[in-house]
């Protein structure tokens, strides 16, 4: 009887001892993953673009901290409702307004998803398909996901001008410039113009150009969302 008790007892002892080993190896896993991620974001938006510092650094810590909650609750009915319930308060104290970064967050479930049912293979597999995704986006310039990017320019000057000759301000530089609006107020005509497909070094020959039409006068070059055309 003895024997039988302590045969059970080391078969639990194993057991305990398994479900630790499994859990330290998806722990392991999911940091991996985690640090995939915040490589991935960084690499996604680069310099380009506006980023979310804290979100990028979260994601190494989100990816093993939901991996050890699903991996607790992946068995027991009553600890995956407890949990709705629990998270049911849980906000945002910041929104996250832009859908992209959003877009990571639900990545980061997935892959957590992935860590805590062993299915590390898919995991892996989904945040390498994003890599090459964004590696050609950003690399290659492929742009049929995305819009041509363009610049709202503003140029207010008391020089006597026309429309046509800031046009040709824009044509000196290889940039389309579509006309949009003028007004006159106090002597000053302020001229409103889109520059599409316009390159980072365009936006500098172009600020060039019209310092040297009229030193005396201002002008913005700026870009919707704060994106700035590569």
């Amino acid at each position: 009887m003895d024997l039988v008790g302590q045969l059970s007892d080391l078969e639990l002892e194993s057991g305990i001892q398994g479900d630790i080993a499994g859990f330290a190896v998806t722990m392991v896993v999911a940091i991996g993953f985690g640090l995939l991620l915040y490589l991935l974001y960084n690499l996604y938006f680069q310099d380009n673009e506006p980023q979310d510092g804290s979100l990028a650094r979260s994601l190494i810590l989100l990816v093993p901290a939901l991996s050890a909650t699903f991996w607790m609750i992946q068995s027991s009915i009553i600890l995956s409702l407890g949990l709705l319930g629990s998270l049911s308060f849980v906000r945002f104290r910041t929104p996250v307004k832009r859908a992209e970064d959003v877009t990571f967050i639900v990545i980061g479930i997935s892959s957590a998803i992935a860590c805590a049912t062993y299915s590390y293979g898919i995991g892996a597999t989904l945040i390498g398909i994003l890599f090459i995704f964004t590696t050609v986006r950003n690399f290659w310039n492929i742009n049929f996901l995305r819009p041509g990017r363009s610049a709202v320019v503003t140029f207010n000057t008391k020089k006597a001008t026309t429309i046509s000759q800031i046009k040709e301000l824009f044509q000196q530089v290889g940039v389309q410039g579509e006309f949009v609006s003028s007004r006159t107020y106090d002597g000053i005509t302020s001229y409103v113009f889109n520059a599409k497909h316009i390159s980072r070094s365009g936006h500098d020959k172009l600020s060039v150009v019209l310092h040297s039409y009229d030193q005396n006068a201002s002008f913005n070059i700026f870009y919707p969302n704060d994106r700035l055309g590569v």
